[in-house]
């Protein structure tokens, strides 16, 4: 809103679609935006200043390329000051303003090649519905992805579903086009070349968020896709500086492909992105992407296949830095080593806290951005269930349960709710084990994640050999889901 209670200023809608404005709003550069608002809507110094809340001095500042804006907040602020419209401040890596309270609905999308906009650009049915997703769909994931990579700001599934209710279809032809921008990177200049792999790395990210609330089979194939603009964009001759960021970037990717690829169930295309990983790291000179891949594949293993995987990890970790990585393979170690009943578990949790305490996980590497306190404690409860620590079980479970969202995190609620239910039932607590393991059952087939399916193992390992007829009854409910999960489509 205007400060001061001044009238808010008028920008003509069409500056917005400008090449040179989207550019400006693509870069976050905030400077080239306030000399374009002034030069095409003769908005003066002051009452931009007045609309977004800066002195003209700062305003002049910005403009003059002196000062430059990097918090969320002002670039919020600005969005808001101008009355920016949802494609623009998309492109600034802002949520539209359907997240920030005005309740009226995007404008329609219209038809695109005969196909109705709600298979188009409805990802609400290709997360939730029984719809496979097509090549229409993986364009909408591409551009979510691209999206989601840019915001600084919290990521679950309703925000996910929010951005994705608005893109427009003015909006995503300003974003998507993917090989349209590739041909231009290959023919076009260092800066066009630059831009492309920075939307590339952005995309990345983006997937790896996505991950944490879409399922699997709803990613694979945008990932795919992505992969192969990747592989296009490798071969095309690009400057060594820029080859060895997008082969880190193509690393990135293909371990998050790796994953995706167990998760529904096609191991050798999981072998093959974990080849793609090794090239690339090599290529790159990232041998820290090889962590990453060794810490997903701990867990499609269990005792000491999973903790060799966890050592192998950590053997690609540098000698500083990248904590949040480190920090990620300490606390699964110590999940391993207490599921073998070895002490030494506590030790490696004091180790991920100190390493998480140095850590940075919105900013390290892609695949780090699902580190927070809430999976924190999740490690920590998950590693005191195993060891038996009962006083330790139930501070850690409630800090970890109120760490998470109750509504998007079912991947995480999963997880938290079968390590309580474990140590409940060991203890003797039935009725309340019965209770979360329930919370877990629900929250695991909330997210058709065969990850999230392994966390049910100790509660059915408790389960078992339970003569009441509560217990027994949801150990038949988690072996029908395991059978429904594995019957299904991969």
């Amino acid at each position: 809103m205007p400060a001061d209670g001044a009238e808010p200023v008028a920008i003509p809608a069409d500056l917005w679609q400008r090449p040179e404005m989207r550019t400006a709003l693509t870069n976050r550069d905030i400077g080239h935006l306030f000399r374009l608002v002034r030069q095409y809507a003769g908005i003066s110094q002051t009452r931009i200043g007045v609309a977004v809340g800066f002195s003209q001095g700062k305003v002049s500042e910005y403009m003059q390329g002196k000062a430059q804006v990097t918090a969320l907040d002002v670039f919020e602020r600005i969005a808001d000051g101008l009355d920016m419209p949802d494609p623009a401040r998309m492109l600034l890596g802002l949520a539209p303003r359907i997240l920030t309270g005005v309740t009226h609905p995007p404008p329609p999308i219209p038809a695109r090649d005969g196909t109705p906009a709600s298979s188009l650009l409805n990802v609400e049915q290709v997360v939730i519905g029984s719809r496979q997703p097509n090549d229409a769909c993986d364009v909408d994931v591409l551009t979510l992805a691209w999206i989601v990579g840019r915001l600084d700001g919290q990521m679950d599934r309703r925000t996910m579903l929010l951005l994705a209710a608005g893109l427009t279809a003015e909006s995503a032809a300003s974003i998507a086009n993917p090989w349209e921008r590739l041909t231009l990177a290959l023919s076009g200049s260092r800066a066009d070349q630059e831009d492309i792999v920075e939307r590339l790395e952005a995309r990345t990210v983006g997937l790896h968020r996505l991950e944490e609330v879409m399922p699997a089979r709803s990613l694979y194939q945008g990932l795919t896709a992505h992969l192969n603009e990747l592989s296009t964009l490798l071969h095309a001759g690009l400057p060594d500086r820029l080859r060895r960021r997008l082969a880190a970037t193509a690393g990135e990717a293909a371990v998050l492909a790796s994953w995706i690829a167990w998760e529904i169930k096609q191991p050798s295309q999981s072998a093959a992105f974990d080849r793609i990983a090794a090239l690339a790291a090599q290529e790159s000179g990232q041998p820290v992407i090889q962590a990453c891949a060794y810490a997903y594949r701990s867990y499609a293993t269990r005792g000491g296949l999973a903790l060799q995987n966890i050592r192998l990890a950590q053997q690609y970790l540098p000698a500083e830095g990248d904590n949040a990585t480190r920090a990620w393979l300490l606390a699964r170690e110590a999940e391993e080593l207490a599921a073998l009943n070895d002490r030494q578990a506590l030790t490696r949790l004091a180790q991920a806290r100190e390493a998480y305490s140095d850590a940075r996980p919105r900013r390290e590497r892609a695949w780090t951005r699902f580190l927070d306190p809430g999976r924190m404690a999740a490690y920590r409860l998950s590693t005191y269930v195993n060891l038996g620590d009962e006083q330790r079980v139930i501070d850690e479970g409630q800090t970890a349960l109120n760490a998470l969202s109750h509504e998007t995190d079912h991947k995480k609620i999963a997880a938290v709710h079968a390590d309580i239910a474990a140590a409940q039932l060991r203890i003797g607590d039935l009725d309340e084990g019965i209770t979360s393991g329930r919370r877990a059952l629900e929250a695991a087939q909330r997210t058709e994640s065969r990850w999230a399916f392994q966390q049910l193992a100790g509660v059915e390992k408790a389960l078992t050999g339970k003569r009441d007829p509560s217990a027994r009854e949801l150990l038949a409910a988690i072996n029908s889901a395991h059978r429904s999960l594995n019957q299904s489509p991969a």
